[in-house]
This record gives C-alpha cells, sequence and structure tokens, in this order.
C-alpha cells in the first residue's frame, strides 16, 4: 500500500458533539432514520437547516474532538409521530411538565428532530467523551417567537452504532478506522520531529527531542492549547503513542521532572506548527501489515506472533531524503478505550 499521505482529509463537517443536551432512553428505530420527521406546514415560517445547525452550536461545538460530522437530516415531527420518541415522556423541571405536555399545551408548539451522524477522534476517546460516537437523533421543543422559533429545550433521544463505511485507506490495510487514523496523527509528529536515528520509544530521546515531539503531538489531541499540557495530558499521549497496555508510560514521571517542563503542574510547551499539512503534502508513506514473532515477557515461553503495520516514510530534510522505518503494533478494540497503533521501533534505513 503506498501513497502520500491522505489521512482523513475527506471528512465532511469537523464539528464536536459533546452536547450539553444530554441523552435520555434511546428508541427504537433504524440507525439515522426519523419515520416521524417532515417539513413544516404550508405557510410556516420554519428554517429547518438554521435550527439543525443551532442545535449544533447548542451541543457545544469543538472541532478538535471529532474526526466527521455529517447531518443525516431535520424536521419538524407531526403529533402522529411522537409515540416513537420516550424521551416525551420525561419530566421538564423548568417547564413543570414532561415534554409531551408541555407541547399539548399549545397546538402552535413544535416537536422538531435532527440526526448527525458523530465520529471522535481517537484522541478524543482516549480522553474519555461524554456520550459515545454514532448516529444521533436530537429533539428540540420549539416555541413560536414573531416569525421564528425558540428552542425552549433540546435533548440527545437516541445514540445508533455509527453505520458508515470503513475509510478505503482503513480498509485496504485492515485496520480500523481509529487506528489509521491516529497512525497518521503519530507519523506526522514523528516525521516532523527530525530524530532521524534508531530508537525503541522516548526514553531514547534527548530532552530537546521529547519536548519537540510533545509540542508536534498536542496539535491533533483535543482540549489543548498547543501552548501548556497538564502532567497527566502528557502521561496519556505517551502512553497511547508508546504503549500497547492501558498503563502509564514509567519513564515518562522523571522525564518530565528532568525536562524542566514543568511549571506549576503544567507543562509549557515550545511554538510549534501543525506537523498535518508538512506530512501530507511531504512525505511519502508505503504501508504494510506483517505477523511478526516477539518473545514474551517471560523469557522460556515460546514466541507469540504480533501483528505490526510497518510504515516506511521518505521525509525531505535539509541535507536530502531521509527513510525512516516505523514498526507499529495493534491495540484491538476490545483491549482499551479505543482501536489505535503504538510505536514499537523506529529506525533509519540506509541505501
Amino acid at each position: 500500500m503506498e501513497k502520500r499521505k491522505a489521512g482523513c482529509a475527506a471528512l465532511a463537517l469537523v464539528l464536536a458533539l459533546g452536547c450539553g443536551c444530554g441523552p435520555a432512553a434511546p428508541a427504537t428505530r433504524q440507525a439515522g432514520s426519523t419515520p416521524a420527521a417532515q417539513s413544516a406546514p404550508a405557510g410556516e415560517a420554519l428554517d429547518e437547516a438554521a435550527l439543525a445547525e443551532t442545535l449544533r452550536l447548542r451541543c457545544v461545538p469543538d472541532e478538535s474532538r471529532l474526526a466527521a460530522f455529517e447531518v443525516r437530516g431535520a424536521g419538524v415531527v407531526p403529533p402522529g409521530g411522537w409515540d416513537e420518541y420516550p424521551l416525551l415522556d420525561e419530566y421538564l423541571v423548568e417547564q413543570g411538565r414532561t415534554w409531551r405536555g408541555w407541547l399539548e399545551a399549545d397546538e402552535a408548539r413544535r416537536l422538531f428532530a435532527a440526526v448527525f451522524r458523530v465520529k471522535y477522534t481517537p484522541e478524543a476517546a482516549i480522553n474519555g467523551p461524554q456520550y459515545a460516537g454514532g448516529v444521533w437523533t436530537v429533539l428540540a421543543l420549539l416555541e413560536p417567537a414573531g416569525k421564528d422559533y425558540d428552542i425552549v429545550a433540546s435533548s440527545v433521544a437516541d445514540i445508533a452504532p455509527d453505520d458508515a463505511p470503513a475509510l478505503p485507506e482503513a480498509a485496504e490495510l485492515a485496520v480500523t478506522d481509529d487506528q489509521w487514523t491516529i497512525l497518521q496523527h503519530q507519523l506526522a509528529a514523528l516525521a516532523a520531529g527530525g530524530v532521524w536515528r534508531d530508537y525503541a520509544s522516548p526514553a531514547d530521546w534527548t530532552e530537546e527531542e521529547f519536548t519537540r515531539w510533545l509540542a508536534l503531538r498536542t496539535q491533533s489531541w483535543p482540549g489543548t492549547d498547543g501552548q501548556t499540557l497538564s502532567e497527566a495530558e502528557v502521561l496519556w499521549m505517551v502512553q497511547a503513542d508508546f504503549s500497547p497496555e492501558n498503563g502509564v508510560w514509567n519513564s515518562a514521571d522523571a522525564r518530565l521532572e528532568d525536562s524542566g517542563l514543568l511549571d506549576d503542574g503544567l507543562v509549557v510547551l515550545p511554538a510549534a506548527e501543525d506537523p498535518a499539512r508538512f506530512f501530507e503534502e511531504q512525505v511519502s508513506v508505503e504501508y504494510f501489515r506483517q505477523l511478526a514473532q516477539d518473545q514474551a515477557a517471560d523469557g522460556n515461553a515460546p514466541m507469540r506472533p504480533v501483528d505490526e503495520v510497518v510504515a516506511t516514510a521518505t521525509i525531505p530534510t535539509q541535507e536530502g531524503e531521509v527513510r525512516m522505518e516505523y514498526r507499529f503494533g495493534l491495540v484491538p478494540p476490545d483491549s482499551g478505550p479505543v482501536s489505535r497503533t503504538w510505536l514499537m521501533e523506529a529506525r533509519r534505513l540506509t541505501e
């Protein structure tokens, strides 16, 4: 498998749905469908696209947390379709009645439904998003306000499994979408980091090299500003990229203490540009899967198979092109918060 890094450039709209409108009991329906939704009654001033956008904004967007966002549909749900949503039987404290009771109190009020497909980045999943990704059905209560409508309340009524097909690059390499996405982020930081020699982990780097990697890697780590990180965030980053387990990289604490990065519990980073553009435009990578043999922790135990992704990167530098081989292990979806890749070894290739 060979190509210039395409990564997730085909993602449509990158917006977060860490909704302040919390999920309610799921309704039983086909993923992504809103059979009860329909256009507003004739002559009624209701901008469905604008309402869907308002709902998105109410759900606290944070584009660094999402790999994909898609509006599947939006529309008014007529009274005949209300039974599709158990949420309507829940109590609205501020209104002193249930959702259904509030709607039935005034026939001019409307129930509005929007369906969003939400896909978190693997880094966001590692950090533990408040709500699961998937196909979201978001309901809103609308109150007439002059020629428009005000949203009185909104909530996620249903989260169905993501039904989108696998990314072509992930399918070709036989990895999950999350493994492919985090692999691109990891490679971008490594390729731009300037460490052109053999190593097995950041423990083999200098403090300057470690600092630079942190500054580069944080560009694709959600919830960071690229300037300061908590020590816990740094440990998560190192753990995610260099460990097959969910345990913390043991030498990270000491390296942070020795690096001079810690300032009142925060890690202050040097300025760094997002390495994604450099990686996409200037670095070429060949990928292949390999089943290798690895010695188990018990030296007397037999060799065990290890499933790897090998990425050979050709990287332009001021001294000419450098070829680096990066070997990544695979963490499956059932072995942690998210399926991911982790760096097992890097080595410089010579002609």
